[in-house]
């Protein structure tokens, strides 16, 4: 279902995570995925700044080129799913998920999209779909997800900002059930008028199934041809 998020509702969640967040710091010791075209953090507290991480993280147009439906709709019936959303981000594609699925969990690092997200949901969403929508801070090397508590991984603009991926990846595998997916999106290596993430830093295809190959993944099934700028890469465990 696509979602139009009005401006005075996103206005008033800003709005709410800027009083919510005023005065804290950033946790010691986490790193944060950098804004696509920016590697400089807004000020926390800062309702203006964070207004235009958000446009960064989803700019105009999004929709139309992420086609989220498409991304969903290859994961099956979610009535009965669990799926965590890694690096959730506003929770573009947890907003969608939730209204799907039996359970999303938005994992991210950055707690100020924690609050974002808490608060966009009550907002946007109707009781039972926040009932499902859940929230959890992360680490850089730990999802925080526990052994068979998800049925799906989602990871999508945020492969290539993980750390130590091999690891990251094997973690994720001894989280997720026998038969357990994980679905890789982001974008391919090639000129496109989408600038960010810079070309010098985006991964091939191949590159990200050998490394899921590497950590125990099998059964892929690679597309490139759905989306425009992206791949999807879907794994079996």
């Amino acid at each position: 279902m696509k979602i139009q998020t009005c401006f005075a509702a996103l206005s008033f969640s800003i709005a709410l995570l800027a009083l919510a967040c005023k005065g804290d710091t950033a946790p010691e010791g986490t790193t944060e995925k950098p804004s696509p075209d920016s590697t400089a953090q807004p000020e926390i507290g800062d309702s203006a700044s964070l207004q235009k991480l958000l446009n960064e993280y989803d700019p105009p147009g999004r929709d139309v080129w992420q086609r989220p439906e498409v991304v969903i709709g290859k994961m099956g019936d979610l009535s009965t799913k669990t799926v965590a959303d890694i690096g959730a981000g506003s929770g573009f594609f947890s907003r969608r998920l939730a209204q799907q699925a039996k359970k999303v969990i938005a994992v991210e690092l950055d707690e100020r999209f924690i609050q974002f997200m808490d608060s966009i949901k009550r907002v946007e969403l109707k009781p039972e779909y926040q009932r499902r929508f859940e929230t959890r801070l992360a680490t850089p090397s730990d999802p925080k997800l526990r052994p068979g508590e998800v049925d799906i991984v989602l990871v999508v603009n945020t492969y290539i900002y993980i750390q130590n991926r091999v690891a990251y990846l094997k973690n994720l595998l001894n989280v997720l059930p026998e038969g357990g997916k994980i679905i890789v999106v982001d974008f391919k290596k090639k000129r496109m008028p989408i600038k960010y993430p810079a070309a010098k830093i985006r991964m091939e295809l191949y590159e990200v199934e050998n490394e899921l190959e590497a950590a125990g993944f099998s059964n892929f099934q690679s597309d490139d041809c759905s989306l425009d700028y992206q791949y999807i890469v879907m794994a079996e465990k």
